[in-house]
């Protein structure tokens, strides 16, 4: 029988979140799985889908601990390192399939030594097919695992499924769309790293949802049974809670936000500033006056990032104007001041402390997001968003700021003046 799955083994994994249970999948699961196997370095070699997956949950250090030299692409052309063995993690496309069977199409031009396959989710018939047909990678193989991580986790509590062109194959559903069925065997990939089996509930009004929630409860019971050794939280041996619910919803529940501006941290940041994935880029003066670029990474990583990015841009204005403030006030500043015999102003003590290695990260960590907090609000207020806010809280109330509901020639009088 074929495997289907990489079992998480640690009883204790509902303690992490979801970032950590993949996490713990991918170092613990995959790349120690390998290297039980395999003495020496070894080659990472993934595809866009998973390095995606894998970049939003560890890093490059993490990774070389495991005895990894190298992660490259499926897709490019790549140096032969036969004295190695090669950990191949893949989303199982036919165009990786083919990638992979091309890497061993030569038996006497061996790209590397021993192999060890993990595909992101569950590898169709005729993938299947073609693997049992490369005599040259089967007889290489030393581990085989579908290890249900066909998802991307940008932050501790939130996934998402790595399907931004989604929306239009949802609602026009063009000929030969199968759209539903990728949704529900990526969330099925979420269940099985979780451990769940879940309660599955849907807004009974939404078809789509319905649609959803029948293919997601079809393809768990069918893992179940292809996984007769995985376990799941509430199941007869793992008592400690209960089962969760997997609630369904669609746009339809909720069709204003999209229309309407966020004015948390995050939101700010993302609508109004020029930011790649996680990496952000912004000019700021160093110490001799001169502008530098400076790209900062807007991550887990980031513990003030990862406490702010929720708070209203007001109150993140606030807080961090009161940290440097009372930073600036504390021991090393109040020493600076001494030192330098005259009362400091508060930006000159900021200044001096930014050179001090025991205070410099603190105080470049503390300005780095005041500096990102100052462009959002030269964005806000270059685009007139306080009064766009306003009309578009109008609108999807139904009353104005007054509590009153506005007339219909005012609100259009209002429309015409922003579109103007």
């Amino acid at each position: 029988a074929r495997p289907r799955s990489l079992l998480n083994k640690m009883s204790a994994s509902h303690q992490l979140s979801v970032r950590g249970c993949v996490q713990e999948r991918m170092l613990s699961g995959v790349l120690d799985g390998a290297g039980a196997t395999s003495k020496g370095w070894m080659v990472l070699v993934v595809d866009a889908s998973s390095m995606r997956t894998i970049s939003s949950v560890v890093g490059m250090y993490d990774i070389m601990e495991k005895r990894i030299t190298t992660v490259e692409s499926i897709t490019s052309k790549r140096q032969p390192l036969p004295e190695m063995d090669v950990i191949y993690l893949l989303k199982p496309t036919e165009e990786s399939i083919d990638a992979l069977l091309q890497d061993h199409s030569n038996p006497r031009k061996p790209l590397y030594s021993g192999v060890h396959l993990y595909f992101t989710t569950r590898v169709p018939d005729d993938a299947m097919a073609k693997i049992k047909s490369c005599g040259e990678l089967l007889k290489r193989v030393k581990n085989f695992s579908e290890v249900n991580m066909d998802f991307v986790c940008p932050n501790s509590h939130a996934f998402h499924l790595d399907m931004p062109s989604s929306y239009r194959s949802l609602y026009l559903r063009p000929p030969g769309n199968n759209v539903v069925s990728l949704i529900a065997d990526k969330l099925v990939t979420v269940c099985a790293t979780l451990n769940e089996y879940p309660h599955i509930r849907f807004c009974k009004a939404s078809g789509l949802c319905r649609e959803v929630a029948q293919a997601v409860h079809e393809k768990l019971i069918e893992f179940m049974s292809n996984n007769p050794g995985w376990w799941f939280h509430g199941g007869q041996s793992h008592t400690a809670r209960s089962r969760s619910t997997l609630l369904l919803l669609d746009r339809s529940s909720d069709p204003l936000t999209p229309l309407i501006h966020e004015f948390t941290y995050e939101a700010m940041v993302n609508d109004l500033l020029d930011v790649d994935g996680e990496k952000i880029s912004y000019e700021s003066e160093n110490n001799k006056g001169q502008k530098e670029t400076k790209d900062v990474l807007l991550n887990e990583n980031d513990d003030l990032w990862c406490e702010l990015r929720h708070m209203h841009i007001a109150d993140v204005m606030t807080l961090l104007s009161d940290r440097i403030r009372g930073f600036v006030k504390s021991n090393g500043g109040a020493q600076l001041a001494q030192n330098a015999g005259s009362d400091m102003s508060l930006s000159e003590m900021a200044t001096a402390l930014k050179q001090l290695p025991e205070y410099r990260e603190t105080m470049a960590k503390l300005s780095q997001h005041m500096h990102l907090a100052h462009k959002c609000m030269d964005a806000f207020g270059k685009q007139g968003l306080l009064e766009v806010s306003g009309v578009e809280q109008t609108m999807a109330t139904g009353t104005d700021a007054e509590g009153k509901a506005p007339k219909a020639k005012a609100l259009v009088d209002d429309l015409i003046d922003l579109l103007a």
